[in-house]
């Protein structure tokens, strides 16, 4: 893997713990407060995946997007047959094309086409996509004259569009080539502090007091900040360090590149059952969804493998990472 890419899979890996946390409410019992952090989880994906698209080559469109197909549906596939075997869960095709991986899915798959005209027409221009995206979603927010209470990171289609933001803030960092950042604990610690104070603090008074409900809209400001110096974060020395230990290194990608099968599987896993033995049982079910994630990626694999005349490899079916 290039060494460009490290800042990535350590972003991804906590990714992945922020939206299993995120969705933990039933394990908390009184404590569900502590379960938040979902759209952090969800901007740090859309985030890699634009960084991530702006690296390789692009080509013909049509072969493009069969290389996204093949690299997320697969998966989607797969855990449709795991939900009817072992969830019980029976949707039809045309539920399980365009539902089958939740919204999440859904929005990435068309995210793509937008970003691939935007790459190519735009690529040198990505701050004008931005300032675009940016006046589509504010447009979008008063036209949709939101009532007091509503949750802009929650059940709406309007986080298709602000979503996006991250996506294109990915792709800016992405093109820049810049993999050495120096990171300060004090400085820019304080800044990914302050902007994470800045953020709950602006949903907490727009969701109580109806005069500010707009703080809502305003809180992506310090949402981008966030992400930014996560990545920061990730790129730093010492987190370079910690992916290089043999040991570190290696749980930091297995659990990193089981992000996607994560949000699918989560939902379907979770029970109070275990809440007696709170904190504990926290991290018995993040083993048991890392577990089923991994098992859902074999079987993806497994899946993909069927449909093409090569041989099964089945090394690269069972492959950590």
């Amino acid at each position: 893997m290039k060494e460009r890419n490290i800042g990535i899979d350590i972003l991804k890996f906590i990714a992945a713990l922020i939206i299993t946390n995120s969705h933990m409410e039933l394990l908390y019992g009184k404590y569900s407060a502590l379960a938040t952090g979902g759209a952090i989880g969800d901007v740090l994906f859309f985030f890699c995946s634009g960084f991530t698209l702006f690296l390789g080559k692009m080509g013909r469109f049509d072969n493009w997007y069969k290389r996204r197909i093949n690299r997320i549906y697969p998966t989607v596939f797969a855990w449709a047959i795991m939900g009817a075997f072992i969830f019980g869960y029976h949707n039809d095709m045309k539920y399980t094309l365009i539902n089958g991986g939740g919204w999440f899915v859904t929005c990435i798959m068309i995210y793509y086409v937008i970003l691939y005209i935007i790459r190519r027409i735009m690529q040198n221009k990505l701050k004008w996509a931005f300032m675009i995206t940016s006046i589509i979603v504010i447009a979008w927010y008063f036209i949709m004259n939101p009532p007091f209470g509503f949750n802009m990171y929650g059940g709406t289609y309007l986080k298709w569009g602000h979503y996006f933001l991250f996506m294109l803030l990915g792709a800016s960092l992405g093109i820049t080539n810049k993999d050495n950042w120096k990171y300060s604990f004090k400085r820019d610690g304080l800044k990914a502090l302050g902007c994470t104070i800045v953020y709950y603090s602006m949903l907490t008074v727009a969701r109580k007091i109806e005069v500010a409900q707009h703080l809502e809209l305003l809180s992506l400001i310090p949402l981008l900040g966030i992400t930014f110096y996560l990545y920061k974060f990730c790129n730093s020395y010492i987190m370079k360090k910690l992916y290089h230990n043999k040991y570190i290194g290696a749980i930091i990608k297995f659990i990193g590149g089981l992000c996607l099968e994560i949000y699918l599987v989560q939902g379907s896993l979770f029970t109070d059952k275990m809440n007696k033995i709170f904190p504990l049982n926290l991290l018995i079910m993040l083993i048991i969804i890392i577990a089923i994630a991994y098992i859902l990626r074999c079987l993806s694999r497994i899946f993909a493998q069927t449909f093409k005349p090569e041989d099964y490899n089945w090394k690269e079916v069972f492959k950590a990472y």
